[in-house]
This record gives structure tokens, C-alpha cells and sequence, in this order.
């Protein structure tokens, strides 16, 4: 029986993409271990998975990533994280010899795949970057505006190269961790600029189990009413003002209003909201798409994808990292309307619902995204190519 270990960043975006194949893992008789945090222990147990914990870091610090601070706190999180998942590494090799290490683009991968010394695979869960989109990231050594660590951080890489012998080529490695097979969580034909990625690189499109999650929404309210989805991830702080702009835009709206305002929304900052909206911190995001007529969101490509998969078409405020380039990529496919975060209002707001709701050709754009997904490599396909890597690395 094989045995693989899966690693991930703790963030919605990143372990929901990956329940489809931690299951196929699982299916296929491997024995699959996953290092993540609380938050998702029971829906990856529900797939297949045995979990081992780490801290959370990510949920409990307040991080402005479009700062020179905020990137300097996301990056200490990374290295944080990192040494955390590497002690929890190190007590399992004790007792497990693992064939493969699965990881993500974001995080430990690459320092667990050198400290095991095992074949790795990375996973994306949005587009796949090349060098020249590198190197605009601060983190990057040939930036023009490369960050400068402080104490802080120089003292945690020497923790982590004198207790596990491991260190990062460099900084954006935490970014953008690479394998000799790299499974991608999309299609070739969102992919920007796909051609410039080989063989390597399997476009396996997105998957959607049905996750293990209790929750009280009232999905059965959406049913046969106009709705509006509003989210803006699960990272984002300080949404509060953004939330009230939607209550002004939409308190004449005839249908229903969701508004999934995330754990670290501060809801007695929120505007008295119409009878016809519901606010909630936590919302079941694939039973609410399903019902939903626009779906308006930062653009992380999680939201993107699953928006998609049930054919909504996306007003998108895109913030940072990768989504202004998802949001660019559906603006070009025609299948999203882009509004600028820095120039939102209650006007622009109703404009973007007007316009993909009486616009044909976003629902065609979404589409045309849609069938590509159905089009890309099937899992039995991925499973094969996996299997023939760690037969030529285990001769």
C-alpha cells in the first residue's frame, strides 16, 4: 500500500480544491495522511483522509498583505507554519516511511519533500505562474522592490535549517513550490497563456465533493427567488464597510441577498440589512450557488471555480495575489465584470449586477469556462501518471 502524505496552506481556497483527490487517493487503496489544521479536519476525514494538526496562524493574525508590513506578517506565517508542519513531519517518519509527498503551491512542500528526501508533486490551486510573473513578488530575488527581512525572520530560517537541515532556494519558494509532476486545478483553456507549460503539468480541471459540514442555512429560502451571492473569501480583514455598501446597493432588490461576511467580520459594524437579506459568518457556498443568479466576489480562484461549476455569472472585485489576474482572465473570456475595490460604491455595484444579469454573454462565457472543466484529464488518468513517477523513483 502506498503512503502519501498531503500538506496544504490553511485557507479555504486552497484545501477545498484538493478534496478531490486526497479521495481518489483514498479510493485507490493508499494510505493518506494530511497535515492541516482543525478547521478542516472533518471534511478531509470525510474523504478519506487520517489528519494530523498544526496551529492555525493563519485565522488568528490580522495581516494587510497589500502592505510592506502585511507581506513581511504573511510571510512570517509561512515560515511559522512551515516549522510547525516539519515537527509534525518528523514524529510521523519515525513510524511511517511515506512513497510521495503531495503539496501545495503555497507553504512547506518543497523543505518537507527535501527533509524526506521522496518524490514530490505540487498542487495549484489557482493559474500556474511563470518566471517573468514571479519576479513582480516582493519575495522574489531579482523584484525590483525586493522585501527586506528583519530579525525575526533571518532567526526562524536558521531555526529551520539548524533543526531540520532544510531551507528555501528563496522567499517566493513559499509561494510557489514546485514538483516534478504539477497537478492543476483548472483548465487549459482558463489557464492564461497555457502553451507556455508542458507535460508536466496536468490540467485536471476543479472537483466538488460533497463536504462534511453541519450548518443551519436556510438554503430552502432561495429556492424559486432571484438571489444575489456575496463573498469575499475567507482571508480578507476589515470587509465591514465593503458589506454596507452592498446592504445601500441592494435594499430595493427584488429577490434575496446572501452575504457570507466570513469569521472576522465584525457583524455589529453592519448597517440594519432589509428582511430580504441574510448575513451570516459562515455560509454553505456550493448549496447557495446553486440557487444563485450573480455571485459577487474578491476573485479567489476557489470562489471562481465553484461560481463556474454551477454556471453563476461573477461580478469580481479582485484584491491581491492571484486574483486580479483571475478577474483580468474572465474579463477576457468574457465571462466576469470587474469592478475596482479602490472606486467601489453603491452605484457601481447595481451597474455590475445589471450587467452580467441582462448580458447574455456572461452566462455564455461561463459556459464555455464550464465545458472546458468537463474536458480536462479524468482522475483515473492523473492516478496513472502518478503511479509511473514513484515506480521510475523507487527503481
Amino acid at each position: 500500500m502506498k503512503k502519501v502524505l498531503i500538506l496544504n496552506f490553511p485557507a479555504e481556497g486552497h484545501v477545498n480544491p484538493t478534496l478531490g483527490i486526497t479521495k481518489a487517493f483514498a479510493d485507490r487503496g493508499y494510505d493518506v495522511h494530511y497535515i492541516a489544521t482543525e478547521k478542516y479536519k472533518e471534511r478531509l476525514e470525510a474523504v478519506g483522509a487520517t489528519v494530523h494538526l498544526h496551529q492555525d496562524l493563519l485565522r488568528t493574525t490580522p495581516i494587510q498583505v497589500a502592505s510592506p508590513n502585511g507581506i513581511l506578517d504573511f510571510l512570517k506565517i509561512h515560515i511559522k507554519t512551515s516549522l510547525d508542519i516539519l515537527h509534525v513531519v518528523k514524529e510521523l517518519s519515525k513510524s511511517i516511511q511515506f512513497d510521495f509527498v503531495y503539496y501545495d503551491k503555497f507553504g512547506a512542500g518543497e523543505l518537507v519533500r527535501d527533509y524526506l528526501n521522496i518524490p514530490g508533486i505540487s498542487s495549484s490551486a489557482s493559474f500556474l505562474f511563470d518566471e517573468e510573473h514571479l519576479k513582480i513578488l516582493p519575495l522574489h530575488p531579482d523584484s525590483e522592490v525586493p522585501l527586506q527581512l528583519d530579525q525575526e525572520c533571518e532567526d526562524l530560517l536558521a531555526e529551520m535549517k539548524e533543526t531540520y537541515g532544510v531551507s528555501p532556494k528563496n522567499l517566493v519558494q513559499f509561494m510557489n513550490n514546485k514538483g516534478e509532476l504539477n497537478v492543476v486545478y483548472t483548465s487549459r483553456y482558463f489557464q492564461p497563456e497555457s502553451d507556455r507549460f508542458g507535460d508536466e503539468c496536468l490540467f485536471i480541471g476543479p472537483s466538488f465533493p460533497k463536504r462534511a459540514a453541519k450548518t443551519d442555512f436556510p438554503v430552502e429560502q432561495l429556492k424559486n427567488e432571484k438571489v444575489i451571492y456575496i463573498s469575499m473569501g475567507t482571508v480578507l480583514d476589515k470587509t465591514e464597510e465593503f458589506f454596507n455598501l452592498c446592504i445601500d446597493a441592494f435594499s430595493n432588490f427584488a429577490g434575496i441577498v446572501v452575504i457570507a461576511a466570513g469569521e472576522k467580520a465584525d457583524l455589529t459594524k453592519l448597517k440594519q440589512a432589509p428582511e430580504n437579506f441574510i448575513i451570516a459568518p459562515y455560509v454553505p457556498q456550493l448549496e447557495v450557488l446553486e440557487h444563485s443568479d450573480v455571485f459577487i466576489t474578491h476573485g479567489g480562484m476557489n470562489s471562481v471555480n465553484e461560481g463556474i461549476h454551477f454556471n453563476v455569472p461573477l461580478v469580481v472585485m479582485p484584491h491581491d495575489k492571484d486574483q486580479p489576474m483571475v478577474a483580468q482572465r474572465l474579463s477576457e473570456l468574457q465571462a466576469g465584470y470587474t469592478i475596482s475595490k479602490d472606486e467601489v460604491n453603491a452605484q457601481l455595484l447595481k451597474q455590475g449586477i445589471e450587467e452580467v444579469l441582462q448580458n447574455d454573454q456572461y452566462l455564455e462565457g461561463i459556459k464555455r469556462i464550464n465545458q472546458s472543466f468537463q474536458e480536462c484529464m479524468d482522475m483515473d488518468e492523473v492516478m496513472e501518471r502518478i503511479d509511473q513517477l514513484i515506480h521510475q523513483k523507487t527503481k
